[in-house]
């Protein structure tokens, strides 16, 4: 008996797939409604309200991250300590639904629901080549749509939640691009776009690429 039939062996039978997809459109709306329950039910307190004084600057100076600090009495010209693309996903929506800790947050809560999504993805993966359990991604799904970790940073209006998503999901691109000799170029492409949004989320991005 073959090393792979053995491994199958061990396996419980599949689930009906029908049923996974349902139930994961059922963790992924929990995840949102969870999240987006009581969005601005707090006040702003002080980094948010940087993210909203670097979403509402002018398109160059939130690139730049250039940040003017009022105390009362005097201006202090600074620069932000994170990359932009967060603050341009925030810019875009105030501009749109105007100015408000719901709005504010929506990105956050968009990528902690996500990343819900995400990692039952990259499970799935590994269950194809037999270094999970089946039952894996219902697991990782439910563990990450009822994590406290990831629906307080849901629910704040700083760039650690989308971080946290685009790591995932430019590792899972990673995969497909090295799961045959010859990937499809749009694998690649994906990669490329979704590690480049991911740098521009957050400097520590940079600590990932050597597991790349």
């Amino acid at each position: 008996m073959s090393v792979d039939t053995k491994l199958h062996g061990l396996l419980k039978p599949q689930p009906n797939p029908v049923l996974l997809r349902w139930l994961l459109l059922g963790l992924i709306l929990l995840a949102f409604g969870r999240v987006l329950w009581r969005l601005d039910s707090k006040n702003m307190w002080w980094d948010e309200s940087l993210s909203l004084q670097r979403a509402e600057e002018p398109w160059g100076a939130l690139v730049r991250g250039s940040l003017v600090m009022h105390d009362g009495f005097s201006e202090l010209p600074t620069t932000d300590q994170h990359p932009f693309f967060f603050f341009l996903v925030q810019g875009v929506l105030l501009r749109l639904a105007g100015t408000s800790e719901f709005v504010l947050r929506f990105p956050s809560g968009m990528a902690a629901t996500l990343l819900a999504s995400g990692v039952w993805v990259l499970a799935r993966y590994f269950v194809r080549y037999d270094v999970l359990p089946a039952s894996t991604p219902t697991w990782v799904a439910l563990l990450a749509t009822v994590n406290p970790f990831f629906l307080w940073y849901g629910q704040e209006a700083r760039p650690y939640a989308l971080w946290a998503m685009l790591a995932l999901f430019s590792t899972y691109l990673l995969l497909r691009c090295t799961e045959t000799s010859t990937p499809g170029w749009r694998w690649w492409v994906g990669y490329w776009v979704t590690t480049a949004l991911f740098l521009a989320t957050h400097y520590f991005a940079v600590f990932l690429l050597p597991v790349h």
